[in-house]
């Protein structure tokens, strides 16, 4: 009986440490979400209405590109394969992320082949992007 004390007194701390050591690695090792840029979805402009809520790559020509400062938040609009307003789909960049770009993005994109990466959002009907960062956008 004494014998079994004295291994339950040495085992009990040492699972203890497994225990949170276990903790710790697993919060520190585990990817996170989100943060992956290289999304399991790629869909053309005219398919990105089929994939709202979900973070996907969208790829299309960027048919007009549009710096609009007299709007709050002076966004850039990216419209793929059609001009606003018939556009299947738009990218936005706010004024606050513009400054990521060296060259503004309604220069550089516009008219170019581009895949955008990002959680595709519903506004008014228009399936969208918000892009805060050079590297959700890539050129084909």
């Amino acid at each position: 009986m004494r014998s079994l004390r004295k291994w339950i007194k040495y085992l009990f701390p040492v699972l203890v440490v497994i225990l949170l050591l276990g903790l710790i690695f697993s919060r520190v090792y585990q990817p996170e979400s989100g943060s992956n840029l290289d999304p399991q979805v790629r869909v053309n402009a005219f398919e990105a209405s089929d994939h709202i809520g979900i973070t996907a790559e969208v790829c299309g020509r960027v048919a007009s590109a549009e710096y609009v400062t007299m709007v709050v938040g002076d966004p850039t609009f990216l419209n793929l394969e059609q001009p606003h307003p018939d556009q299947p789909f738009t990218a936005i960049i706010w004024g606050e992320d513009r400054h990521h770009w060296q060259t503004p993005p309604d220069q550089l994109y516009n008219n170019r082949e581009i895949c955008v990466t990002g959680q595709i959002e519903n506004h008014e009907g228009t399936p969208q992007i918000r892009v805060t960062s050079p590297e959700q956008i890539r050129e084909r």
